[in-house]
């Protein structure tokens, strides 16, 4: 078993990985992911990230439901089929959501 997680597309700032050759939509996930570590200086985005996720998984026992109730991935995977939302987003818009 590995120890690391098995992601389809993971961004690190400044760099966005995606297995194959991915798709507008991913794509515009992980832009918007881009914008919101550059608000947070990248590791303010991390430390956050791993708290809302320990936050979620004892709120709702799931490795899963943690994930996707992540305030940045909930940012995301709403506005990920807006072409333009990574462009215009207002700063700080992962703020309107809450795990």
């Amino acid at each position: 078993m590995s120890v690391f997680i098995r992601v389809y597309a993971i961004t690190l700032w400044p760099f966005i990985f995606i297995r194959d050759e991915g798709n507008n939509t991913t794509l515009n996930h992980e832009r918007i992911h881009i914008r919101q570590q550059a608000e947070l200086w990248v590791i303010g985005f991390y430390i956050l990230y791993v708290l809302d996720w320990f936050k979620g998984l004892r709120l709702y026992d799931d490795a899963g439901a943690a994930y996707t109730f992540i305030r940045f991935e909930q940012e995301a995977y709403e506005n990920q089929n807006d072409a333009y939302y990574w462009l215009t987003r207002k700063k700080f818009a992962w703020k309107n959501y809450i795990v």
